[in-house]
């Protein structure tokens, strides 16, 4: 499940965050998760840190091990990109209390135009699964999550596509199907990147 270029992709996080997400970005995903955790209690799956700690329980197929309860998950960073989604969902309802959420920032892609599809389809063989904002709403759904529709949407970072286009991060994986989209005619600025912010809610018959 974690490959080479996921080892390198986290080692080079930190330095690409300023580089794939603009300022005003990054401040917008600030300003998106606290104004939805207030004073509560909450487990941070944002950090390299906390996405060891989940790769080493997914690949030793056991809960990630914490028997504390929270009022919220925030689930972002590396984590978020690299490791399978409907795991991930699975995991974040461990330790949330009842009416605990979720708070999710995870990057995707917009929709299956022929440029995301076609990049959807690069990244899934060559680096790590890749989808849209819709299959990480029906991945959620079908694990008993109930999303807040309010609360949640699609916002378009097209700073990704500039950052590989200029091959500015220090994470190389990306330049190579780019430059395959350009190889079969498609305008990688036309790649729909971005993130699915959301919060989310386990169903009661869900609560275990």
């Amino acid at each position: 499940m974690f490959s080479t270029a996921g080892a390198e992709f986290v080692e080079n996080y930190q330095r690409d965050t300023p580089v794939r997400w603009s300022a005003q970005d990054l401040a917008a995903q600030r300003e998106f998760v606290n104004a939805r955790l207030g004073a509560r209690e909450w487990l941070d799956w944002s950090t390299p840190a906390a996405m060891l700690q989940l790769v080493q329980a997914s690949h030793a197929q056991t809960s990630v091990g914490t028997a504390e309860k929270y009022d919220a998950v925030v689930l972002a960073g590396p984590a978020a990109e690299l490791l399978e989604p409907a795991w991930l969902f699975g995991e974040a309802a461990r330790p949330l209390r009842p009416g605990g959420r979720l708070i999710g920032i995870i990057p995707c892609l917009r929709d299956n135009s022929p440029e995301s599809q076609t990049f959807a389809q690069l990244v899934t063989k060559s680096l790590w699964p890749c989808y849209t904002a819709e299959e990480l709403l029906e991945m959620l759904r079908e694990g008993g999550w109930e999303v807040a529709s309010a609360a949640s949407s699609f916002v378009a970072i097209p700073r990704f596509n500039e950052a590989v286009l200029e091959s500015q991060m220090g994470f190389k994986g990306f330049n190579p199907l780019f430059a395959r989209l350009i190889s079969e005619g498609y305008d990688p600025m036309e790649v729909g990147w971005g993130e699915l912010r959301f919060v989310a809610t386990l169903n009661a018959k869900s609560i275990h």
